[in-house]
């Protein structure tokens, strides 16, 4: 069954929502489905990106501020021609649930309904979105939380169990020699003007409170001889002033990139001081090229570890500061150890979490057999 399919998201940005929708949609074209994805605010960092590859993007109408109405009439015109209407975050969802409640009052028929929920962060900035989650949730036909603790959150909302799918992120996998991450490494070393023999540390994700930079810039004060990055955009401006201000020279902030995959096989370690998580695609990127990984013990780091009998990371507590140093030096002075967390990860990821069984997963919601 090839499928007509738009994806509906605020913004596209370089963060982790945006490499599962692109991921997602590379899949579902490669299946032979007609896909659209519709962008309508100012975060549009990676459009071209999407575009460069193939995915049809319709950034013609840009919202203003508040509930923008027009946005609704806009959003209204041609959905009738698609199967599946995929809505990525609240914002989209509560335009989209507007249009469906109006045109059911009216006894009017909708394209199937599918909401992705990729994070929690939105509820703890904003409780009121708790409100509108509990609203516009009643109007999907499926909503796919990229992780149980997402499912649970929308179960207590009081949405239908048989209506709530945890559906894992994925990632590609990929294939590179020891030359090409030699080849990544000195690039990272011009780029950044580090010594050629240094450690480099690398974190990715968008800087705001709950991604915890602070964190990294504490232990890297402690490890002056190593390199960290901390690559991702701003979410949240009086918190990355707060960073940056506080940067210490071993640190270097990239902004959002759009080379992170080079920029990974280039690091010889990937680093989470993350609150807390769904999924995290990063994560999972860093697995499927070798990377070993130290990440916090949260929920979300700890869902990855599950069903692997190899260990997949180390692990630290964020309240225990010197445990963390611990596990860097553990992790930077046993070659052994960083070799097995590496290679376990990347097995598991392999079986698990690739971009294809993502695709799958979200087939069977589209069709109604999951």
């Amino acid at each position: 069954m090839k499928l007509k399919i738009l994806h509906l998201t605020q913004f596209l940005g370089v963060g982790g929502l945006e490499k599962v929708l692109f991921l997602l949609i590379h899949e579902q074209l490669k299946a032979g489905h007609e896909v659209t994805l519709k962008v309508y605010d100012y975060e549009v960092g990676w459009v071209e990106e999407f575009r460069k590859s193939g995915i049809k993007v319709d950034t013609s109408y840009m919202k203003t501020q508040g509930f923008d109405k027009k946005l609704l009439l806009n959003l209204y015109k041609g959905l009738k021609s698609y199967d599946i209407v995929h809505t990525h975050d609240l914002n989209p969802l509560m335009y989209i649930a507007a249009l469906k409640l109006a045109l059911k009052l009216q006894g009017r028929a909708f394209p199937r309904l599918i909401h992705t929920a990729h994070g929690m962060n939105h509820v703890k900035r904003r409780p009121i979105y708790k409100f509108y989650e509990s609203i516009c949730g009643r109007m999907t036909d499926v909503t796919v939380g990229v992780s149980q603790a997402i499912c649970q959150y929308y179960r207590e909302l009081g949405l239908k169990k048989s209506k709530i799918v945890n559906i894992d992120n994925g990632t590609k996998i990929e294939k590179f020699t020891e030359k090409e991450r030699e080849i990544a490494k000195q690039k990272i070393v011009q780029e950044f003007k580090f010594k050629p023999d240094s450690k480099v540390w690398i974190y990715v994700a968008r800087i705001v409170p709950l991604k915890n930079q602070e964190l990294i810039l504490e232990v890297a004060k402690k490890f002056p001889d190593m390199n960290f990055l901390i690559v991702g955009p701003s979410g949240d401006a009086e918190y990355a002033r707060k960073i940056e201000e506080n940067c210490p020279s071993n640190v270097i902030l990239t902004g959002g990139r759009s080379d992170i995959n080079q920029l990974l096989i280039g690091s010889d370690y990937f680093i989470s001081s993350s609150t807390h998580e769904g999924i995290p695609i990063a994560v999972l990127e860093a697995g499927a090229l070798s990377l070993p990984c130290l990440l916090s013990d949260i929920p979300g780091h700890r869902a990855i570890q599950e069903g692997s009998p190899e260990k997949i990371a180390l692990f630290f507590d964020l309240n225990d500061q010197n445990e963390l140093l611990s596990r860097v030096n553990e992790i930077n002075n046993n070659k052994s150890v960083a070799s097995a967390v590496a290679s376990g990860l990347h097995l598991h990821v392999s079986k698990n979490f690739s971009s294809t069984n993502m695709y799958h997963k979200y087939l069977a919601v589209y069709v109604g057999t999951s």
